[in-house]
Order: structure tokens, then sequence, then C-alpha cells
């Protein structure tokens, strides 16, 4: 796609019409490590979508904490304030420490459709079937449909083994239930100062191609 015909993608998705009724909206899980920025990404395509600046799901960069301590859904606005058809759920934020960030049997119920609306991450104890957020007999609509992993650019060489494998339990799972994978990848302008100079240059700058690879 040409780099100034992003309208083609934007009113493709403003058109776009679920097959069965028992589905509202689909549902994209982001799931990154602690200030990868997910959040950030959900109010960019919101902004996207409205051409207006939002600031649905709240962003704290500079911390060395997860900002997002509970699970939310953000709907996705058009220019006239009318939902489309797909949805972002938002996680606490992984971290490679022990008994910090999401636990990963959290992030798992999330995808399978357990959590409801509102539950708060405990990094230490993942949500069980006696929690009152817990939601036992998950409907079509509550479970994810695509995993979105959010990774930042410039740390991405960083990323320790532990962290690693934190999300490779995610996908793994995700592949189980042959859900579609993408990975979208955030600070590149941090990462190359060709990028930061002119963002076109994303699709052919080296450095950024390793990041890639890595």
């Amino acid at each position: 796609m040409h780099w100034g015909c992003k309208w083609f993608l934007e009113e493709k998705l403003r058109n776009f019409k679920l097959c069965s009724s028992d589905v509202k909206f689909v549902r994209i899980l982001v799931v990154g490590e602690v200030g990868a920025g997910k959040s950030s990404f959900i109010n960019a395509v919101n902004n996207a979508f409205q051409e207006q600046i939002t600031s649905g799901a709240l962003v704290d960069g500079r911390s060395g904490t997860s900002f997002t301590k509970i699970y939310k859904t953000h709907h996705i606005k058009g220019k006239d304030g009318s939902r489309l058809p797909f949805v972002f759920s938002d996680v606490m934020g992984l971290d490679s420490a022990d008994e910090q960030g999401a636990h990963v049997k959290d992030i798992i119920s999330a995808l399978k459709g357990f959590l409801e609306e509102g539950y708060k991450f405990n990094p230490v104890t993942p949500a069980s079937e006696n929690d009152y957020n817990y939601r036992t007999n998950p409907k079509v609509s509550d479970q994810t449909f695509c995993l979105l992993n959010i990774i930042p650019a410039n740390r991405v060489s960083l990323m320790n083994q532990k962290l690693i494998q934190k999300m490779k339990a995610i996908r793994e799972v995700a592949s189980e239930y042959n859900l579609p994978q993408v990975i979208i990848m955030t600070k590149v302008d941090e990462a190359c100062p060709l990028v930061k100079d002119d963002l076109r240059m994303v699709y052919t700058s080296k450095k950024i191609k390793e990041k890639v690879i890595v």
C-alpha cells in the first residue's frame, strides 16, 4: 500500500460488517511489556478514526510499572460517534521480574474471555473461578479474535529471556485456538535517527529491519 493511501484501509475498516449476529464486536487483545506503548497505540487508532486527539486509554511512559491496572475494553468510534465493529482489550503490562506486571495466567484468561470488565490485575495471584470478576461461561463476543503483540523497537535487543518466555506462553495458547497474531513495533523513531527525521524511512531503515529480525 502506498504511504499516502491510508484512507483506503481506513474506509475498509469503517465499512467492515460482521457475519454473525452472535458477535457484536471483533475483540483484539493488546499485550506487551510495561511501557511498550499499548495504551498509546489504542489512542492512536481512536485518533485516526475520530480525526481528533483522544485519551480513552490513560498512559504514563515515565513510570517503571504498568499504568494499566484493570481489564478494560476500548470501543473505537467513527467521526459521527458511532462504534466501529472492533474493540481493543487493554491489560496490565508484562514484566520480566517475578511477581511484577500481569500474571501470564490472567492474560490467558482474558484471551479466553474469562475476565469481566474492570477486573483488577494481581501480579502475584491470578484470577480464579471464585473471583467476583471471573466469567465462568463466556460468550463468543467475550473471547479474543486476534492477539496483538506490542513491541518497542528501542528495547527489542534488551528483552530478557523471562519476558520472552511469558510472551511465548501466551502466543502458544493463542496458536492452540487458531487465533490470528499480529506484532506492532512502536517507538521506531527512538530506534533509528533516520526514521525520527522522516517516518517514511521506517520501511527502508536497516536498523529497523535488524530489530524486526531479532
